[in-house]
This record gives C-alpha cells, structure tokens and sequence, in this order.
C-alpha cells in the first residue's frame, strides 16, 4: 500500500543541517498495524508526516497504492489525503466553537458535502461506533480527553480513510484511558480493514502492534514482526 524509497529530510534549524531522516526504505502492506518508536528527535513523527502527505521528503520517492504522490499537484494532494488518511494528533485539534458531530463533519464538509442533515447522519455514524453517540451535541470543552481524543478518532474515519495515523494518541491520557484509546483503535483495525500506524514512546503500547518499526537518529535500526 504505501512504499518509501530513498527518502531522506533534511532541515536547516538556526543555521545548522539537521538529517530528521537518512535514506529510509519501508514497505506497508494494506491492514497492516505498525507502532513507530525510537528516543525523542529519531524522526518519527517526520516520518508519519512522510507518509501522510503533509510533509515533502528533501530526497525520495513516495508511492500510495501504487501511485507517486510527490508529483500531484497542491489540490489533487489535499484531495487525495482527504479520501485516503485520517489523521490523529496527541493534541487532539478540536475546534471549541464547534459541536461534537461538527466537529466530526469537518473532513467530510472540505471534501464537498454540504448538506447538514447528511453530515449530522454521517458523524452520528462514526460517533456510535467509538461509543459518543450521547455526546453529539456537547462542545469539545464540556468533554474528558479520552472523549476528546474518541471524537478526534471519529473525524479521522468521517471519509472511510484506508489508512490511520496517530502521532503520540496517548500523550496527554492516564494509563487507564490511554488503554481504552488503544483498543479502540484496535477495534477499528478490526472492523473497519484499516492500515494503522502509530507512533508511540509508550513501549506497552509499542509491542501490541504486529510490526515495530525502530527509529535511532533518523535510520532505521531495525523492524520487528509480532
């Protein structure tokens, strides 16, 4: 499903080179379920924007079900990222002013559907699935972080992404809601047939994945199959 060939990155941070990534090649297969770990500043989270189309590699290629996205104009990427990759972020990127089921909507709402009664259907969809269905019309302040981090899972399955990635989902949760985040996601791996990646420091959350893949100064040491 996704292959990078060769890519490196390479920042310039207050005059100095800074190598995030050196010549990394990885293979994904679909319904795969992958962490990424590695010490703070390895490239991980470089390395899922990477993959997830929001950040360009300085050399390599990029290829998405077969197809080099590197070479898609600014639009067709937006619209491809859209329809094919949800995203889920340690900070979970809910808008306050919104609703829950708005919140929820928001992808499904840039990728055209403007009809609120379809959007509200969509997302009360999404939102029985990761068990919010009574909190649709709350604001996101009126929510725990586990339920803001459930309605930021939500919005990222709204377009019936083929793929998942999270970037430190447990960062800002206690040890029990971090365990219910986890399985969460593993249910949707299950049930929805996604390829789930997630970059993690947590190494109990790191080896319930079926594949570890080992990060150290912006190599990979080595990937480990479960």
């Amino acid at each position: 499903m996704i292959t990078l060939e060769n890519v490196s990155k390479i920042y310039l941070k207050r005059g100095v080179v800074v190598s995030a990534l050196k010549n990394i090649n990885l293979n994904i297969y679909e319904h795969e379920y992958i962490t990424i770990i590695g010490p703070s500043g390895s490239g991980k989270t470089t390395l899922l924007n990477i993959i997830g189309t929001i950040d360009n590699p300085t050399e390599g290629k990029i290829y998405i079900e077969r197809e080099e996205v590197l070479f898609l104009k600014d639009t067709l990427l937006s619209k491809f990222r859209r329809e094919k990759i949800g995203f889920v972020f340690q900070s979970f990127n809910l808008i306050n002013d919104l609703k829950v089921w708005e919140n929820v909507s928001l992808p499904l709402y840039y990728s055209g559907e403007k009809r609120k009664k379809i959007l509200k259907e969509k997302a009360l969809q999404i939102l029985y699935k990761v068990g919010l269905e009574k909190r649709v019309e709350h604001f996101p302040t009126e929510l725990s972080a586990g339920e803001e981090q459930r309605v930021a899972i939500a919005r990222a399955l709204i377009n019936n992404p083929k793929i998942i990635l999270a970037d430190e989902p447990t960062g800002n949760l206690d040890t029990k809601t971090s365990d219910e985040i986890i399985k969460l996601f593993e249910i949707l791996y299950e049930t929805e047939r996604v390829t789930l990646i997630i970059v993690t420091h947590n190494p109990e959350i790191s080896k319930r994945a079926k594949k570890i893949i080992h990060l150290v100064d912006g190599e990979i040491k080595n990937i480990k199959e479960n």
